[in-house]
């Protein structure tokens, strides 16, 4: 449980996705990319994609989302 903050380039690439096209919650209007990003430094995340279709392997880099209560959510957009 030794975890530490490291700096990342905020680049990566595409390991898996899903589009949904039935939302769950109120407030997501489908459809919309669901995906696992796996970051240049290794790790992966689960986030959105926006801002254009992808495929496996496609490179994203990260764009963040504003939220009401001040968070900023971490996006990921094609390049």
């Amino acid at each position: 449980m030794d975890l530490e903050f490291r700096p990342a380039s905020g680049r990566g690439s595409v390991y898996s996705f899903t589009v949904v096209h039935r939302s769950p919650l109120p407030g997501y209007e489908p459809p919309y990319t669901v995906a696992i990003v796996e970051l240049e430094e290794g790790p992966r995340l689960l986030t959105n994609i926006v801002g254009g279709e992808v495929a496996c392997d496609d490179p994203v880099s990260v764009d963040w989302e504003d939220l009401p209560d001040g968070r900023r959510l971490p996006l990921f957009r094609p390049f």
